[in-house]
């Protein structure tokens, strides 16, 4: 989604494009709003414990540790991303951390278009699987048992 709105907003041509004008995502905002703040704590968690992990080899080395302020700082730039994912989910617009040609964006919606269509086709066939599963009688003594 974020990498078609970067499209749009470079060349609004792409828009009537019928490879780019469906939504590929049937998530709901809500979901994606709770899934970005399971990222940033996950972030944030991450940051904390690469900051204990340098601090731990800076003293074995003999060197002093990191003021609190480095982590505060790499926190404090954790949770502006977030925020700004949060602005541009409800606009439309979308920008990326550095700008990339069109062709890679391109190319980056093309794979990620093929792997949303395989996981999907995954979880049909996943519960495909499971109805054959429970839906097996055994023929010998026709009872329903699972084989």
């Amino acid at each position: 989604m974020k990498l078609r709105h970067v499209l749009f907003k470079s060349d609004p041509k792409f828009r009537k494009k019928k490879k780019y004008a469906d939504d590929e995502s049937d998530i709901d905002d809500d979901w994606i709003a709770a899934h970005e703040e399971q990222l940033e704590a996950k972030d944030i968690e991450k940051a904390e414990k690469k900051f204990a992990k340098e601090n731990e080899k800076l003293v074995e080395e003999g060197q002093k540790a990191q003021k609190d302020s480095v982590l505060k700082e790499a926190i404090k730039s954790i949770k502006e991303e977030y925020k700004r994912l949060e602005r541009e989910r409800g606009t439309g617009e979308a920008s990326l951390k550095r700008e990339r040609p069109i062709e890679k964006i391109e190319e980056a919606i093309g794979k990620l278009d093929d792997r949303i269509k395989t996981f999907k086709l995954q979880i049909e066939d996943r519960d495909a699987g499971k109805e054959v599963a429970l839906g097996t009688r055994c023929v010998r003594c026709s009872s329903s048992t699972r084989v």
